[in-house]
């Protein structure tokens, strides 16, 4: 028996009772308005190893899921209690890659079938204003000019939104022109990765699992990921590497001695700054070229503080799934494919493609880890708010 056969059964016999956790526990963590969890499943352990708050591939998910994203999007406003005609989306700035533009157009599309308007405003440090277009794959091209702000309102032209959406994860800095503006702004920019850290989300996720493991009787082990925090590590020091190599194998030592274990930054995103080794040997005696992939992340930000963090096998060979999410709810899913990786390997990396997982394919299991994920992430934002 696999073990998403074990869990499936027990999730499926007590989804009534599950959901209701869900809903009980969305109250208190208030999880942002979209996510994306990429998840691995071995044949002893199913986990949430990347939970997005600003995810970026909405164009691989079909028509249909498209639908369901729209059908979320509207019971998501109504909560909101505003009218909502008008939402200006916030995207990535310095990128040319097509693909992530496809993504734009489906956030769009999205909400033109919620019966939404929607423009795309561009933010520039220096002030500067003009239009652009940004090719996409196909004929269609996503038209987007600088925002402006004026009595606490920021727009685009004549457009003047009635809710901004953010799909971009702000690396390094937080924006000054979303700040002090009138208009919702979802998810809140503070969440970047200019000051999110994924220790802090694994504590929430494992948190968690804990708790729902303990109400469900299910063995904790099963969807939890360990992950340790270490500080102030520069990888050109020897001495650091060596602090990272003795917690590599202390972790090496508490999990199956067959899973690779990954070096990762504490705070960034798109599969930069990861590397995966067997041994902490393998990281004391790195490269030049493994030195500097652990030294900047995107923007190049210099890294400072990682995580060490237990790798999962994948029971679908190079293939893992990636669930959608619209406040806390499935609304889409598909397999990220790496023909150039293996079963133990980031797929995350040049190479990957994705196919899509349709409605009748979602499982039951990937479903409740992806919402548990998400759940994490609101008691993140909870905490980097607050504090």
């Amino acid at each position: 028996m696999s073990i998403l056969n074990y869990t499936d059964e027990i999730i499926t016999k007590n989804l009534n009772k599950i959901n209701e956790w869900i809903d009980n526990k969305k109250v208190l963590s208030v999880p942002p308005f979209y996510t994306s969890t990429d998840i691995r499943v071995s044949n002893q352990k199913v986990a949430a190893v990347d939970t997005n708050i600003f995810p970026a591939g909405f164009n691989n998910l079909s028509n249909f899921f498209l639908h369901e994203a729209a059908k979320n999007i509207k019971i998501y406003i109504e909560k909101l209690n505003l009218s909502v005609e008008r939402v200006l989306i916030i995207p990535e700035l310095h990128t040319r890659n097509p693909f992530y533009w496809d993504n734009i157009l489906a956030i769009q599309k999205m909400f033109k079938i919620a019966g939404i308007s929607s423009d795309v405003g561009l933010i520039i440090d220096d002030g500067t204003s003009f239009s652009i277009e940004f090719d996409s794959t196909s004929d269609l091209r996503v038209k987007a000019a600088t925002v402006e702000k004026s009595d606490n309102k920021v727009f685009v032209k004549d457009f003047m939104p009635d809710l901004i959406l953010v799909n971009n994860d702000f690396s390094t800095h937080f924006p000054n022109i979303l700040n002090n503006i009138d208009q919702p702004v979802i998810p809140p920019v503070e969440v970047g990765w200019h000051s999110r850290r994924k220790n802090i989300h694994f504590n929430f996720y494992n948190s968690l699992i804990d708790e729902f493991c303990e109400i469900f009787n299910i063995d904790s082990k099963i969807f939890q990921l360990k992950t340790e925090l270490i500080k102030k590590i520069n990888v050109d020091e020897e001495d650091d590497r060596l602090r990272v190599a003795s917690l590599i194998n202390e972790l090496k030592s508490k999990i199956d001695s067959e899973q690779n274990v990954f070096i990762k930054s504490n705070s960034g995103t798109y599969g930069m700054s990861v590397m995966q080794v067997n041994d902490g040997s393998e990281f004391v005696n790195l490269n030049r070229s493994g030195k500097k992939k652990m030294k900047v992340s995107k923007g190049g930000k210099l890294l400072s503080d990682l995580i060490v963090q237990e790798g999962v096998d994948s029971i679908f060979g190079n293939k893992e799934p990636v669930y959608y999410l619209i406040d806390c709810k499935v609304s889409g899913a598909f397999y990220r494919v790496n023909d150039n990786k293996s079963s133990i390997d980031n797929l995350n990396t040049r190479g990957m493609y994705f196919e899509p997982i349709c409605e009748s394919e979602l499982n039951p299991t990937i479903s409740i880890i992806s919402q548990i994920g998400a759940l994490a992430t609101g008691l993140e934002i909870q905490h980097l708010t607050e504090s």
